[in-house]
């Protein structure tokens, strides 16, 4: 007896406590407020990115003072510091291009979580314009079974999942091709139940997981939040860019961070990771032919999530570097399969893209051997502000016409560039990481 009444009382202590820290939490209402205040982020905090109720806060707040909001979802190119200036975070956050750009992903954030990641900021009235910018990494399709448990676990946000869940532009069947993929990547099957039911009991079921975490939750969303901006451009300053002149800065650029080797990489990368490579020494083996087809099939569920909803993607094929693949199994002849069924596949569902699987071998368009750099932002960046400031491009798809995107003068340090330093290590660990992945899958041929 004694014992039942100390767990009882140690039960009501704890709640008692974690009904004290919930409520010293920011509210839902505050969130939104800060989001509305300060709407402004152009690479939003993990926790930030996987609220797309307060990423709608922050678009609908711009859009009412006349600025449009694009997307671009990636994978970790996108989380590394701005060294390169023609970095998406550093260039759309320097130059006033006529709208803003939002770039959100991390190593391993793959087709599934674009998927759930797009219908999600749909159904919260983040994608006013209907149109979202996709990078497709080459690395995705190297795994046999596509994304990880681990990779898509460190991605998922329940927030963003019962967001997708409850849009009603989305099929049924196409809803329950998420979830099946969802739960076979690791995700418990009630959990998904809960997120996904509208009955009373997946509500409250909902209501009291918030209640045990929603306070963390709600402080990391204010720790996002408070580096957000003022919304402070109107407009006056926007100006035809030289494009010309952002290619030869970006070979510059290039050239100044890569001297200790022949085959455009930055230097630390080059010493840390591969200059012990078998460099010149063609692979002799079987070239890989192993491309992911469960990869391919969240892909397509992207695919169809944008059909279904109405949205307009622009995918952009990412190259890798031609002279380190060739000596691994993902020769030149396995490289061509790939590229091949990818722009199959993106023909067959119509859909524009830009095409950069032809820079293998040409330097600066990668600043490794697997992430885009210098040469390779300014064609991605170019094609970014044709697809958002209403123009077409004969760099994707098979559109052409006049160059619309326009470009401030040049600004003195910019919090990007005083972010690059801290940033530079993190993105070496995760550079590193991809290079295992490429090992790992050397050493099982």
């Amino acid at each position: 007896m004694r014992k039942l009444i100390a767990v009882c009382c140690a039960l009501v202590l704890a709640l008692g406590v974690g009904a004290a820290y919930y409520l010293q939490a920011p509210t839902d209402a505050a969130l939104r407020e800060m989001a509305r205040e300060n709407p402004v982020n152009p690479r939003p905090t993990v926790a930030l990115a996987g609220s797309p109720s307060l990423l709608g806060e922050m678009v609908r707040a711009q859009q009412a003072q006349g600025r449009t909001v694009g997307f671009l979802l990636g994978s970790s190119e996108l989380s590394y510091g701005a060294e390169d200036s023609a970095h998406p975070v550093r260039f759309f956050s320097e130059n006033d291009l006529g709208f803003d750009l939002i770039s959100m992903g991390g190593g391993g954030y793959q087709s599934l979580w674009g998927a759930i990641e797009v219908s999600a900021l749909d159904e919260c009235g983040a994608l006013p314009e209907k149109k979202v910018a996709f990078l497709i990494g080459d690395q995705w399709f190297m795994n046999e079974a596509g994304c990880t448990p681990e990779a898509f676990l460190n991605s998922f946000s329940e927030e963003a999942f019962c967001e997708c869940m409850e849009n009603p532009g989305l099929s049924v069947e196409t809803k329950a091709q998420i979830r099946e993929r969802v739960i076979a990547l690791g995700v418990d099957a009630q959990t998904v139940s809960d997120l996904a039911s509208d009955s009373i009991v997946g509500r409250a079921n909902r209501a009291v997981s918030g209640f045990v975490s929603g306070s963390e939750r709600r402080a990391l969303l204010a720790e996002g939040l408070a580096s957000n901006g003022r919304l402070e451009r109107d407009g006056a300053s926007v100006v035809g860019p030289d494009w010309d002149a952002l290619d030869r800065r970006a070979v510059e650029e290039g050239k100044t961070a890569c001297t200790n080797n022949d085959y455009g990489i930055y230097d630390e990368y080059f010493d840390t990771y591969v200059s012990d490579a078998a460099w010149g020494q063609p692979y002799e083996g079987e070239p890989f032919a192993g491309w992911s087809e469960t990869e391919f099939g969240d892909l397509q569920l992207f695919l169809t999530v944008c059909k279904e909803l109405g949205i307009t993607p622009l995918l952009v094929i990412e190259p890798v570097n031609g002279e380190y693949y060739d000596i691994q199994r993902y020769t030149k002849e396995s490289r061509a399969e790939f590229y091949g069924k990818l722009s199959s596949v993106l023909d067959e569902a119509e859909v524009d893209y830009l095409d950069l699987s032809g820079h293998d071998y040409d330097k600066y368009y990668l600043r490794d051997v697997m992430h885009l750099g210098w040469k390779g932002w300014v064609e991605v960046d170019r094609a970014l502000c044709e697809f958002y400031g209403g123009g077409e491009s004969d760099r994707y798809g098979s559109s052409a016409a006049d160059e619309v995107c326009t470009r401030s003068d040049e600004r003195g340090e910019t919090s990007a560039e005083k972010d690059a330093e801290t940033a530079a290590d993190e993105m070496l660990e995760v550079e590193g990481a991809g290079k295992e992945v490429l090992e790992d899958e050397g050493a099982a041929s």
